[in-house]
């Protein structure tokens, strides 16, 4: 008989995490599940420890394997997962030992293909705990809208625990950083219903460099790519949504221009520069209407539609006031 939940945990580089990780998840009240660790060619002892929880445990299962990187890792787990539900937990993280209880009996009783809780994030010298409302349920329409707004739940997946029939000819894209994002809205689309609960039972590190810090000082333009598919996708299927997703989209080009505008190197970015401004103006009719904009945002996207170097040289002139 198939377990109720396979648990996916990629793992690479995290010795020092792995355990708590690991004794959270065994430790579950629920206790039909299998747990799916991915040795993804980590060069530490990540992969003995792997090893010595599987001797221990029956429900644990080591998938060995190259280095891939995570949606890489995740996908793997995805291919042998035997559960009637599928969860993911990041391998440096840990949970509540009555989250997948939690989670599986909000499906089972109310009928949902995704169940969603709430996490706290564990900074360097703060904790901020999420959640606080009720068990809401909601249909497709709903889900989508919620998720884009990001108040009750968004594009996360290791809050979530998904019914493996959604997840079928979906997996996570190779090689981009945002992979909850591009994986996500697309499974939400293929539910029925979502319920989400805002009791926090994640509990998520914000490490110096992780992949999306590493985002931010290398400056990825992964996710003005994919909120470029998923405005297209939300367009076609959920119109009255997309100016949700022009937000995001206008939001992500931005902060990446920016980056690029104000670093020393700019000539190392120039390329990248170009096509990410290209695609703020290829939407810049409906986001200049959006109503969440100030003047002073709106100046700076006309100025892009204008000529992209007018916008890198008022980003600088802006940051050159602010030190006056």
């Amino acid at each position: 008989m198939n377990p109720k939940v396979s648990i996916i945990v990629p793992v690479y580089k995290v010795e020092k995490y792995l355990h708590k990780c690991v004794d959270s998840i065994l430790s579950q009240t629920l206790k039909d599940f299998e747990l799916i660790l991915i040795n993804d060619g980590s060069p530490d002892r990540c992969g003995e420890i792997c090893d010595e929880y599987a001797n221990l445990d029956s429900r644990v299962k080591v998938i060995k394997k190259a280095n891939g990187g995570l949606s890489s890792a995740r996908n793997a787990g995805l291919d042998v997962a035997l559960g009637d539900y599928v969860g993911f937990v990041d391998s440096d993280d840990w949970i509540e030992k009555d989250m997948y209880e939690l989670l599986y009996n909000l499906c089972v009783q109310n009928d949902c293909e995704i169940a969603s809780c709430s996490s706290t994030i564990h900074y360097d010298h703060k904790t901020v705990v999420n959640g606080g409302h009720p068990l809401i349920i909601h249909n497709t329409k709903e889900a989508m809208k919620a998720m884009l707004e990001g108040n009750l739940y968004d594009e996360v997946v290791w809050t979530k625990l998904f019914k493996k029939s959604l997840l079928e000819g979906i997996r996570f894209t190779l090689g981009i950083i945002y992979e909850d994002t591009d994986f996500t809205y697309k499974v939400i689309h293929n539910s029925k219903r979502v319920g989400c609960i805002g009791v926090s039972k994640y509990h998520y590190i914000k490490r110096e460099n992780s992949t999306m810090d590493l985002a931010v000082k290398n400056i990825k333009t992964d996710g003005v790519f994919i909120y470029e598919d998923m405005y297209k996708f939300i367009d076609k299927n959920y119109k009255e949504l997309s100016d949700l997703v022009a937000l995001k989209l206008a939001n992500t080009a931005m902060t990446v221009m920016n980056l690029m505008s104000l670093h020393s190197d700019f000539s190392k970015y120039k390329l990248d520069y170009f096509k990410v401004v290209k695609i703020l103006n290829r939407y810049f009719y409906k986001i200049i209407k959006l109503k969440q904009y100030p003047i002073t945002v709106k100046i700076t996207i006309i100025a892009a539609k204008v000529h992209p170097i007018l916008y890198m040289r008022l980003i600088n002139f802006t940051e050159k006031r602010k030190l006056i």
